[in-house]
């Protein structure tokens, strides 16, 4: 019961969390994307269609659909807000052939992470979409009341030992703090003094969790496990 309870109030706290990374990494995409085709309805720009993502249109038309069935000419912002993040993690992936390297990353979307970065040297769109996957497989298993104290899997992904990679709670935490910072680093220092996360990890239970996750035989855990500790 404990154990539950704890994980109860891990969820709450990434949730609060998760949201505020998704409606930053939103509006960072969405003013990018404005400037790149000079306005704020940038999903209707053919130049945008013809290079977007099937799977990315489909959930912005019916975004779209939505707002115009109750309120008539759909306004930017509501059809923004009514996007599901999946599309927004899909608009920062490679696409078939690495073509939305050069019709969308490069051209838009690279300058929307750049900050704390180098100058001069563009980061990487691999670096940010991986980030972003997390953030987004995270938010998904803590809305459909999956437990998160045990970690995060990363889906798909495997060790050369053929184990399922997981990474620690705190480990994501350290994630969605990086992506924030790839888009305001002031933004990164306040979530970082947000340590709710923490202090219900900062206990024997979390250490339990994640303990009788290494007893796995297929698992790999990865990651930070408690404040002050480094990265493994």
């Amino acid at each position: 019961m404990r154990l539950y309870l704890l994980d109860s109030r891990l969820s709450t706290a990434f949730q609060a969390m998760f949201r505020f990374a998704e409606v930053l990494l939103r509006e960072a995409v969405h003013r990018a994307l404005s400037n790149r085709y000079s306005t704020a309805t940038w999903y209707d720009i053919p130049a945008f269609r013809a290079v977007a993502d099937a799977r990315v249109l489909r959930q912005v038309d019916d975004a779209a659909a939505s707002v115009a069935r109750r309120r008539g000419p759909a306004p930017a912002g509501d059809v923004v807000s009514r996007i599901m993040l999946g599309a927004w993690v899909q608009l920062l992936a490679p696409g078939t052939g690495g073509c939305q390297d050069q019709s969308l990353w490069y051209p838009a979307l690279a300058a929307a992470f750049q900050a704390g970065a180098f100058p001069g040297q563009p980061r990487a769109r691999e670096e940010v979409y991986a980030l972003a996957q997390r953030l987004l497989w995270a938010r998904n298993r803590s809305n459909h009341c999956e437990p998160v104290v045990f970690g995060f899997p990363l889906h798909g992904q495997m060790t050369a030992a053929g184990k399922r990679r997981r990474i620690t709670p705190l480990q994501l935490c350290d994630d969605v703090r990086r992506l924030v910072g790839f888009i305001d680093t002031d933004l990164s220092a306040w979530l970082s003094a947000w340590n709710a996360v923490e202090e219900l990890l900062n206990n024997e239970l979390a250490d339990y969790a994640l303990a009788f996750m290494d007893s796995q035989p297929g698992v790999a855990m990865e990651g930070r496990r408690r404040e002050g500790q480094p990265t493994l």
